[in-house]
């Protein structure tokens, strides 16, 4: 398990049919960050479907008042797991 810490320096929704895709950046500065995702399927469960819609909720609510957090993800994965406003 990896984590990513910083500000959110981007945010990029791009719906799709029954399906979603967030794109984030996030890292200690603007010119240092990493590419992250969370990626909400059609065939998601509903509690998994309401948990990505609360990490992309936090990840706007982080840009927006300019609040580090943390991301949780696999070491070999962009696919955002967790997230963490600190």
């Amino acid at each position: 398990m990896a984590t990513t810490n910083g500000f959110v320096y981007l945010l990029t929704i791009l719906p799709g049919n029954g399906s979603s895709l967030a794109c984030t950046r996030i890292g200690p500065s603007p010119n240092n960050t990493e590419l992250l995702l969370v990626q909400r399927g059609a065939s998601d469960s509903e509690h998994a479907g309401a948990f990505k819609n609360s990490i992309v909720d936090a990840l706007a609510t982080a840009l927006i008042s300019r609040r580090q957090v943390s991301a949780f993800h696999a070491s070999s994965s962009a696919s955002i797991t967790g997230l963490s406003i600190e």
